[in-house]
């Protein structure tokens, strides 16, 4: 068996990708209460918004005012990288703008979901993503380089892999920080992750490498599984399992955060998360929508009648 990572990192998405598809605007103080005991809670790594088109995603109108908020509410949290999502140049300038100092740049494998996602076919999505780089770079922001749909597309089908591994190379000589793969729609499965990410962290070398994965199919643990034995050691999750993208047919959450820190701690694998603090974020969430979220354990651990 492949030697799995000690400690695992995970990066709380539940702010940006959790709520992007929720029909119920938040209002911002809730998200900072939110993102407050979420930081309580252990996690280091917080996407806070997305810097898109309000009117495509309502629900991210208010990314620069919850970013200024952040050195108010965290001022001796230097510890905590809040980082943001952005698709194009104007993106990038609204994040830096905002006081952020690491993004994400992100475009899709899938030349389909690139045009109903941004607009521009998968080509105009490469060159414009140097110029985002180039203008991150400038800034003096740390970027994550990620590639969406990375393993299927509900529109194309199977992504071929060397398209893939092409983008990663892009990436890297872009000049990215990191590589972050996204399994948007959930079509990954364990064999085919395993392969490619063992790939990737080669092609990285030594750069981290981030798994991001939507739980459609039901495959997102044995995936997560599966990318620990390629190596990788930092993975995207949101509270209560929230997610999906609004340009993607039958986009569901991602693995929730709390049932992914449980399985690692149950493995052995420190994550540094109180599992009981996130299930209560997940909890009031859930309340407050008026209806379950698709995670599992935090309805599990709120309950004092049942050992986990």
């Amino acid at each position: 068996m492949a030697q799995l990572p000690k400690h695992v990192i995970i990066e709380e998405q539940g702010l940006r990708d959790g709520l992007q598809t929720e029909t119920t605007i938040v209002p911002t103080e809730m998200k900072l209460q939110m993102l407050k005991s979420l930081v309580e809670s252990g996690l280091r790594r917080i996407q806070v918004c997305s810097f898109v088109n309000p009117k495509l995603v309502p629900q991210m109108a208010d990314a620069e005012e919850l970013c200024k908020q952040l050195p108010s509410l965290f001022p001796e949290q230097h510890d905590v990288l809040f980082s943001a999502l952005t698709l194009n140049t104007k993106g990038v300038e609204r994040a830096y703008k905002a006081g952020l100092k690491h993004i994400s740049v992100s475009l899709s494998a899938s030349d389909t979901h690139s045009r109903k996602n941004t607009g521009k076919s998968l080509a105009e999505a490469r060159a414009e993503f140097k110029e985002m780089v180039n203008i991150a770079l400038d800034a003096g922001l740390q970027v994550r380089g990620g590639i969406q749909s990375a393993f299927g597309c509900r529109y194309e089908g199977h992504i071929s892999e060397d398209i893939v591994l092409d983008l990663v190379k892009h990436h890297l000589a872009a000049g990215v920080h990191e590589i972050g793969l996204a399994d948007s729609t959930g079509m990954g499965n364990p064999v085919a992750v395993r392969r490619v990410m063992t790939e990737i962290v080669q092609l990285a070398n030594g750069k981290p490498v981030i798994l991001h994965q939507h739980d459609t199919e039901n495959k997102g643990l044995a995936n997560l599984y599966a990318a620990l034995e390629a190596g990788v050691s930092i993975f995207d999750t949101a509270f209560g399992g929230l997610g999906g993208c609004p340009f993607i047919k039958g986009a569901t959450g991602n693995i929730a955060t709390e049932d992914t820190a449980h399985l690692l701690h149950q493995m052995g694998i420190a994550t540094g998360i109180d599992v009981k603090r996130v299930a209560a974020v997940s909890s009031e969430f859930a309340q407050f929508l008026k209806k379950p979220l698709p995670g599992k354990m935090y309805s599990i651990v709120q309950r004092d009648d049942i050992r986990w």
